[in-house]
C-alpha cells in the first residue's frame, strides 16, 4: 500500500514539473539532497545544497522551458526510511525555432518519509551536449554555461 501512495505522489511530482512549478519541486527534497546529473555540460554535475538545487531548476527552466517527461516506467522498493524509485522517461522540449529536442533516460532516486534526499539523471549524453550546442548557437548563454555544483 506504501509504494502504491509513493508512485502517486511522484506521478504528482511529474505534473507539477511538467507545468513548470519548480518551487514545489525544489521543495521535495531534504534540505542535505544530492542532486546529480550524468555528463560534462550545463546541466551536469554535482549539488548538495538547497540553493544549488534551486539554481540549477531555474536553468533547467531558462534552456529548456516548457520540457515535459512522459512517465514510461515507475518501480518504487523499500521502506519509508529508504525507499527507491527507478522511474524511465521521455520528454519533449523545442529550441527557440520550435524544432524538437528529444532525449530519454532514468531518474533514479532515494526517499527518505517522502523527501528526495539522493536524485540521479541518467540520459543520452551525447545527445544532451547536442542539444545544448544547439540552443547555444541560438543564443542560450545558459546552455554552454560551467555546470552548477556545490
Amino acid at each position: 500500500m506504501y509504494h502504491f501512495f509513493v508512485r502517486r505522489h511522484l506521478r504528482e511530482v511529474f505534473a507539477r514539473l511538467n507545468a513548470g512549478d519548480y518551487a514545489f519541486i525544489t521543495r521535495q527534497f531534504d534540505p542535505g539532497a544530492v542532486h546529480w546529473f550524468a555528463g560534462r555540460h550545463a546541466l551536469s554535475g554535482k549539488r548538495t545544497s538547497p540553493a544549488r538545487i534551486k539554481e540549477w531548476y531555474e536553468r533547467l527552466a531558462n534552456v529548456f522551458p516548457g520540457i515535459r517527461f512522459d512517465i514510461k516506467k515507475l518501480i518504487v522498493a523499500g521502506p519509508p526510511w529508504n525507499t527507491q524509485a527507478a522511474i524511465e522517461w521521455a520528454d519533449e522540449a523545442r529550441d527557440r525555432n520550435d524544432d524538437p529536442l528529444p532525449n530519454q533516460g532514468v531518474f533514479i532516486l532515494r526517499l527518505r518519509w517522502g523527501k528526495a534526499i539522493e536524485f540521479r539523471v541518467h540520459c543520452d549524453t551525447a545527445l544532451i551536449e547536442k542539444n545544448l550546442g544547439i540552443l547555444a548557437a541560438q543564443g542560450v548563454a545558459a546552455a554552454s554555461a560551467a555546470p552548477i555544483a556545490g
